[in-house]
């Protein structure tokens, strides 16, 4: 036996009439909660922010887009990642070491990474990250630093993302500072000449990216 209900203000529906209860047709149905969704939605969202990076480089100059972020999307084997803070240290307490060791006249330990700006020479020829050596200086004397960490870096990390899996593959202990040289001055951190002068320039290989005012921006 069928009968009819009234669901909110004036919405009329069938329903059917059982020995125990009556079940309305129009019984609204509570959607599920997708805990995965909830836990994924941050790093999905971080990786749309990615996307919508190198979209909107790649429509201003497809160049600068593939130069800088193509080696973040490309597959191959996963490369580690560090932080600013952490070369940063890895760098000082190096000096450290070493400057303790001049002080007494004793040998100066060999660190057991590297960084590698693998920029142009334009790039490089500007500054670079006090303790770097440029990529040409490394494939050159490549046995020299077999066994160390190999840390990469460049403007924003693309570049060195795609050398770094060109590592990888070799069998190199690698990591790449993503973020790289505009990570570094964010953080008020020196640059040298590749003499080792200290200097305030810095490549930023295109004038859409911003610096802090202490340091002098060249694009060309």
């Amino acid at each position: 036996m069928k009968a009819t209900c009234e669901v909110g203000s004036g919405l009329k529906c069938p329903v059917v009439s059982r020995p125990s209860h009556i079940e309305c047709d129009a019984t609204p149905q509570l959607p599920k909660q997708n805990h995965t969704t909830l836990k994924t939605e941050p790093m999905a969202f971080k990786q749309v922010s990615l996307i919508a990076i190198f979209v909107a480089l790649l429509a201003a100059n497809p160049n600068d887009a593939f130069a800088q972020l193509g080696g973040l999307f490309g597959g191959g084997p996963k490369v580690e990642a560090i932080e600013t803070n952490a070369l940063a240290k890895m760098l000082r307490d190096q000096r450290k070491v070493e400057a303790k060791a001049k002080a007494a006249s004793t040998e100066v330990p060999v660190a057991d990474f590297v960084v590698v700006d693998v920029r142009s020479d334009a790039e490089v020829n500007v500054s670079v990250i006090p303790g770097a050596i440029t990529k040409a200086q490394y494939e050159k004397h490549r046995d020299q630093y077999a066994g160390r960490l190999v840390i990469p870096y460049c403007t924003v990390g693309g570049r060195s993302g795609a050398y770094a899996k060109q590592l990888a593959k070799d069998g190199v202990k690698v990591k790449n500072f993503k973020g790289s040289i505009l990570k570094w001055v964010d953080a008020g951190l020196p640059l040298v000449t590749l003499n080792g002068e200290p200097t305030n320039r810095v490549h930023t290989y295109s004038d859409r990216y911003r610096i802090p005012a202490k340091y002098e921006q060249v694009t060309r």
